[in-house]
Parts: structure tokens; C-alpha cells; sequence
């Protein structure tokens, strides 16, 4: 089938909307579009016989797996999770009931894994930019167009509407004790049907008689209610996902020749798929079975992974046998190879066919030829084995030997406070007292002399403390851990130095992890996931937000999104280096490369300052740098308000001019003062020459001016004496009347 002929008869096609009332389990959906292809004869005898053998290899396929997983990898499982709870593993001495002894767990192995999965968070979620998506051919501008587009709706997807930070988190940690983690990817779709009534004229429902039964029905519009339309990626348990151990190390998931998924589901979901019919083939999605033949199918649900995973203390969830609609059963997605085709079908346990089998493509049309809809990812290489050891499995026996040390030294302390005591036999001793030990109490003896012997134990030395350390040590050398205080404990002082160095190896193990991770898991998953989006993609509000988020009309000139234009050919790539566990040096390499490239000719003006500084701010906690510096708006706005000044070579040049006009202008004061100075000696000159007859009319011009003065005071006194005259009789006046 062409690629053409898929997205016609594919389901989830955006142009003639979204797919019918498909009910869903797992990402498995009915293709109800596609014409009927058999995969087998049509004949029912040749049917039976199809369905017996689908059966029969469901079950090979399932009890070989579990014969290898159990007889090589289930042990190493369970004491790496035993360890990871901090719990002595069911093999350990210390896991017996008859144990009398110490048995205190030292959780260094916890402490490791929680050092790493921080170091994982910092490293891929530093920044909001979770991926980031180029197009194939750089000068293509359909692609990118279409990588600008996609980045904005999987960056959507992944923030808003799934638990993208969990899935990775939870991903990693598997590899740490499991040594794989496996996702499915798909998208689920669901969605309802309902009657809007119809009424008449006088507000009366409009009824119908159904021709089949009889009855009136009401009349009506039928309206669509999509319950479930987005993008899922499942974390699955290693040991609920199995594949041939013989496949290629390097990818087990395509080159297996089977995969088997294990998908634990209640009785009445099963029943609810069975009796839920396509609109357009009548045809249930699972075959009918009764719920005691589903029931039948359970096998025995204890599972010893599942059981060290949720801990000694705990119940196994899926060990419930009410029998009921509640009951746990197991749906099996077989995948298998036949005649180069991946062929798919559901059975449920190994018993009971529950659909025929139809290739894996046109159950999952976005797949690229050759690939199947789960993901396996690693953080170490052991090359030619298909299940490599985490880091757990790897410090195991440190684990041990912690626990071991800690357990004798406790003991040591313990024999040290607490002595031990031999005791004639036949001697009349208060035992109960004696093993008491109470401060202040008593034992009641014959002859304190000979009934009772105190052994004497020699307290721990410092031997003891040195081995743990040095264990310790060992195991962070190992998985890239690293403890500031180790020196210090050891009675070492250590230089800055040399203590940067021991960080900088730790960190480089860590980074080598994770970008082992991100290699083998993250980038595929991503890249399926974009798959999903180019094909499946019909929120309308998201389409609309990243063709905003894209400037698809302002920058591009194109008005709508469309097929053609999201299903480009994109390259999807994580960004995160090697040696970005720590914020600082990864600010510092960043830095140092920018500076670097910025002086190669050109590049400054090709610079992207706003993801520089996203990058930057995203290692120092915040989210991106738009706390502290403008968007291109409020900066385009600043600009009109304040316009910038000139360049650095006008702006020199006009000090230079300013300069030159100070200059000047002092120039001219000194000029303008020697010129006064002259003027000054020359009036002198002139004053001297003319001496006598200034003094001759300056004597006149006081005689007159005294003789002036003379006249005014005289003139001013008469006018005083009158004035007084005056208020003198107007006093007189006054006081005769009264």
C-alpha cells in the first residue's frame, strides 16, 4: 500500500476530520476506513485452524520469553529493586526470619540513583525548549515552515498535556535498575455520540418510528463529543514487554521477531471492547467471550518483579481473585513476523483470540517502514547483550559488602554495651534478669564468683569506618557519584583543585549516562512522537497558536496549516551536550562558544541573542530570560520612546568635534582677557597723563556735591520740625477734651 493510499484510508486524517466512533486500548484502533484485506483464507474451517495456530504461537512466543527472562534476568531484577527500596534481597542472609542478628540496610545504592535522575532533570529540563526540531534541508521553506510549526505543537503537547517530565524521569530510572526502559507511543482518540431533539412549532419533540422494532424514537441532529484526542506515551514494565533475546543488541525492538505486550486490564473493560461494534462493519472490536472464559485465562498472577518493585510489605496489585468485574486480566498484544510484514492481533492471555490479525502499518500509519510503535532505551553499553546491567546491578555486590561492614560494626557496638556471659551449667542464675540487663536491676546467683563469666569484646576500630569509606567511594567511582567530604573523613585535606577534578570525572560518567539515554530513548521516542503529530494532529486551538507562535502569515505568508505542510521531513534532536550536569561549566562552555564563534567574520549579526539568553537564565533556575529582558514588542516599543543613539564611530567623532570646541572656546578667553589687559594699561596711561586735571574736577565735582547734600538735610530738617509741630498741638487738643 502507498503511502498515498494510508492516509486515505487512515482513520485520524485531518482533511476529512476525525475518525468515527473507534473505541481504543492500548493505541490498538479498529482501521474501519480501510477496505477489508484478509490476511488468511476466508474459509471458517481454514479460519479455525488460523486462530489455533495465532494461539499457539501467542503462547511459544509468551512461555519461551518467560522461560529465559525467568531462568537469567528476573533474579537480577529483584535484587536490584530489593535494593532500590532499601531492602536486603530474598537471597540475603539477612532476609531470614531466623536472622537474630543486625540487619540494617545503608541506602547508598538510593542515594546514587536519586544523584543521577536530579542530574537527568537539570540536564533536559533546564530550559523550556525541550526539543528542537530542524528541517531536513536547511533552504526548503515548506520545511521550515513545517519545523517551526511542529516544535510550537510537541513543545504544546509536551508542557500541557501529558506528564512529559514523569515519563522521562520515570524512563531513566528504569534503565538504572532494570538496565532498559520501554514506551509505547500512540495516539488515542475517543469520542461519543448524542441526539440534539428536534421540536415543532409548538415546542413538542418530533418523534420517528423505528422500522426495526416499532418504537418512536425522536427526532434530531446527531452531535459528536470527542472524549480523548492526544498524544500518549506509556512507560511500560521491563517485565511486561518481551522480544527475542536473540535480536540485534543495538536495536531489539525492530529487529525482533516478535514482541509480546503485556497489558493488564479489567474483566469489564474486556467485556465493554467486545460488545462496542464498529458504526460501519457491525463487527465487534474483540471477539465475545463470557467472563468466566475471561476469567479462565488468568495464570498465576504472582510476579516476583512486580512483588520486589512494590516492596515486602506490600500486596501485589494485580493479585486480585474476587472473580468479578474488577478482576485483573492480562491483554496480550502479539506482534509478530511473517513473510517480511509485521502482522499485529490481540489475544487474551494465551488462550483466547480476541482480533484477527492485520498488519502492523495500517494499525499505525505514521510508522516509518520497518518501525513498530515502542521505544527501548539504555544508560549503559554492554555490547552483544540485549539486557544490559543498570547501575544498580552493577554496585550490587558493593551494596552488599556496605551492608555487610555496617551489620559486623553495629554487632561490634552491641557485644561492646552489651557483654556476653558464660554461665555454669546447672548454676541457679535469674536468666530473664541477667538477659535484661536493666540499668539498676539485678541478677540473682549462688556464687557471683563462678555461676556467671563476663566475656569481654574490644571495641571497633577505626579499620571499620575506613572500609566503609573506602567501599563507598568505589561504588561513587563507579555509577559517578561524588562526596565533597570524602577526603575530609579520611582524615585528607584536599585541595580546590583536586577536588574539581574528582568532580569534573564524576560528572563526566554521569554525562556519558545520559547522553547514552538520550541516544538510545529520547531522540527516537521524540521522533515518533512527532510522526504522531504530523499525521494525527486536529485541535484547531493549537494549530492556531503555533502558526501564531511561527509568524506563519506575517513571516512566511501562508494562511493555514495543512497536511502537506506539517508531514515534512524534520530532524529532531534534544538539546543537551556531554558535561551539562553542572549549571556553571555549562554556562561557561556556552559562553566560551559563543564568544568564539562571534569572532568569525559574520556571525555576530546571525546571532540568536534571545536563545542564548533563554539557554543562559535556564541553567540559573528560571524558566527563560523574559523576566529580565524585553520581548521584541515592548523592545520595539522602547525604541519609539527612546530612540538610540548615534553609532560608536559617529558618537567618537562628535566628542572629537566637542573637544576641538572647548579648545576653541578657551582659546578664545585667553585672547579675550590678553585684549582687556591691554585696554586696562592703556586707559592707565591716559589716566596718568591727565592726572592733574582729574584731580582738579574731581575736587570740584565733591565741593558741589557736599554743597547739594547741605541743602537736602536743611530742606529735610525744616520739614522734620514742622511735622513735629504738628502732632505736638494735636496732643494738647486731645487732652483738653478729655
Amino acid at each position: 500500500m502507498s503511502e498515498e493510499e494510508r492516509d486515505a484510508t487512515s482513520p485520524y486524517t485531518k482533511d476529512p476530520g476525525p475518525p468515527g466512533d473507534t473505541p481504543t486500548m492500548g493505541g490498538l484502533v479498529t482501521n474501519t476506513d480501510a477496505p477489508d484485506e484478509e490476511v488468511f483464507d476466508e474459509n471458517e474451517e481454514d479460519q479455525i485452524d488460523q486462530g489455533s495456530w495465532l494461539v499457539d504461537r501467542a503462547r511459544q512466543i509468551y512461555q519461551s520469553s518467560t522461560n529465559y527472562l525467568d531462568a537469567n534476568i528476573i533474579s537480577k531484577w529483584e535484587r536490584s529493586l530489593s535494593h532500590f527500596n532499601n531492602e536486603h534481597s530474598g537471597d540475603s542472609r539477612f532476609s531470614r526470619s531466623n536472622y537474630k542478628r543486625s540487619r540494617v540496610f545503608r541506602p547508598k545504592t538510593r542515594a546514587n540513583i536519586k544523584n543521577q535522575e536530579a542530574n537527568m532533570a537539570a540536564a533536559a529540563f533546564s530550559t523550556h525548549q525541550l526539543v528542537d526540531i530542524q528541517p531536513k534541508v536547511k533552504n526548503n521553506p515548506d520545511q521550515i515552515v513545517s519545523a517551526k510549526i511542529t516544535q510550537s505543537l510537541l513543545q504544546h503537547r509536551l508542557s500541557t498535556k501529558m506528564p512529559w517530565f514523569l515519563t522521562v524521569l520515570g524512563a531513566y530510572q528504569d534503565t538504572k535498575n532494570y538496565g532498559v526502559c520501554i514506551t509505547h507511543q500512540y495516539w488515542s482518540y475517543k469520542e461519543d455520540t448524542d441526539i440534539i431533539p428536534a421540536f415543532d412549532s409548538d415546542n413538542n419533540p418530533i418523534l420517528d418510528v423505528d422500522p426495526e422494532t416499532g418504537e418512536a424514537v425522536p427526532m434530531g441532529v446527531e452531535r459528536r463529543i470527542v472524549r480523548d484526542d492526544s498524544l500518549h506515551c506509556d512507560n511500560v514494565p521491563p517485565e511486561n514487554f518481551r522480544f527475542d533475546p536473540m535480536c540485534d543488541w543495538r536495536d531489539p525492538i525492530n529487529t525482533s521477531p516478535y514482541l509480546v505486550y503485556l497489558q493488564p486490564i479489567y474483566v469489564n473493560e474486556a467485556l465493554e471492547m467486545m460488545e462496542t461494534e464498529d458504526p460501519k462493519t457491525n463487527k465487534p472490536m474483540w471477539k465475545k467471550y463470557t467472563m468466566g472464559e475471561i476469567l479462565s485465562t488468568r495464570r498465576q498472577n504472582f510476579d516476583r518483579t512486580r512483588q520486589a518493585r512494590e516492596g515486602r510489605d506490600r500486596v501485589d496489585p494485580a493479585d486480585e481473585q474476587a472473580g468479578n468485574g474488577y478482576t485483573t486480566v492480562w491483554a496480550h498484544m502479539n506482534i509478530i513476523k511473517v513473510n517480511g510484514d509485521d502482522l499485529v492481533y490481540w489475544t487474551m492471555g494465551t488462550e483466547l483470540l480476541l482480533t484477527e490479525p492485520q498488519k502492523l502499518i495500517d494499525l499505525y500509519p505514521h510508522l516509518l517502514a520497518g518501525e513498530r510503535p515502542f521505544t527501548l532505551g539504555v544508560s549503559n553499553i554492554e555490547t552483544h547483550k540485549s539486557y544490559p546491567a543498570g547501575d544498580n546491578e552493577l554496585a550490587s555486590p558493593l551494596q552488599l559488602e556496605i551492608n555487610d561492614v555496617a551489620n559486623q560494626r553495629m554487632d561490634n557496638v552491641k557485644l561492646a554495651l552489651n557483654k556476653r556471659y558464660y554461665i555454669r551449667r546447672g548454676g541457679q542464675v535469674d536468666l530473664d534478669a541477667l538477659i535484661r540487663n536493666v540499668p539498676g536491676g539485678g541478677v540473682m546467683v549462688n556464687d557471683p564468683e563462678k555461676d556467671i563469666k563476663t566475656v569481654d569484646t574490644r571495641d571497633v576500630t577505626a579499620s571499620s569506618y575506613r572500609e566503609q569509606e573506602m567501599l563507598g567511594m568505589e561504588m561513587d567511582e563507579l555509577l559517578g557519584g561524588f562526596n565533597p567530604t570524602a577526603g575530609q573523613q579520611q582524615g585528607k585535606q584536599q585541595s580546590n583543585g583536586s577536588m574539581e577534578m574528582q568532580a569534573g570525572s564524576a560528572g563526566s560518567v554521569q554525562d556519558y549516562s545520559i547522553r547514552i539515554f538520550i541516544e538510545t530513548w529520547m531522540e527516537p521516542t521524540l521522533r515518533q512522537m512527532v510522526q504522531l503529530i504530523q499525521m494525527y494532529e486536529t485541535d484547531q486551538t493549537l494549530l492556531t497558536i503555533a502558526a501564531e507562535e511561527a509568524q506563519l502569515f506575517t513571516r512566511y505568508g501562508v494562511e493555514e496549516v495543512t497536511d502537506a505542510l506539517l508531514q515534512q521531513e524534520l530532524l529532531v534532536n534534544v538539546n543537551v551536550g556531554i558535561a551539562n550536569t553542572d549549571p556553571i561549566k555549562r554556562i561557561e562552555k556556552l559562553v566560551f562558544g559563543v564568544t568564539k564563534v562571534s569572532e568569525l567574520p559574520g556571525m555576530v549579526d546571525r546571532m540568536k541573542s534571545s536563545s542564548v539568553s533563554d539557554e543562559i537564565f535556564g541553567q540559573l533556575g528560571y524558566k527563560d530570560a523574559s523576566r529580565f529582558f524585553m520581548n521584541d514588542e515592548e523592545y520595539a516599543k522602547d525604541l519609539e520612546e527612546n530612540p538610540p543613539g548615534p553609532p560608536p564611530e559617529i558618537e567618537l567623532q562628535q566628542q572629537e568635534l566637542q573637544k576641538n570646541i572647548e579648545e576653541d572656546k578657551r582659546r578664545h578667553e585667553r585672547e579675550l582677557m590678553l585684549l582687556q589687559q591691554k585696554d586696562r594699561i592703556e586707559f592707565a596711561r591716559l589716566a596718568l597723563e591727565k592726572q592733574i586735571k582729574l584731580e582738579e574736577l574731581y575736587s570740584r565735582l565733591g565741593v558741589e556735591k557736599m554743597k547739594d547734600e547741605t541743602i537736602r538735610d536743611q530742606a529735610a530738617l525744616r520739614e522734620q520740625n514742622k511735622a513735629t509741630e504738628i502732632a505736638l498741638k494735636r496732643t494738647q487738643q486731645t487732652g483738653g477734651t478729655k
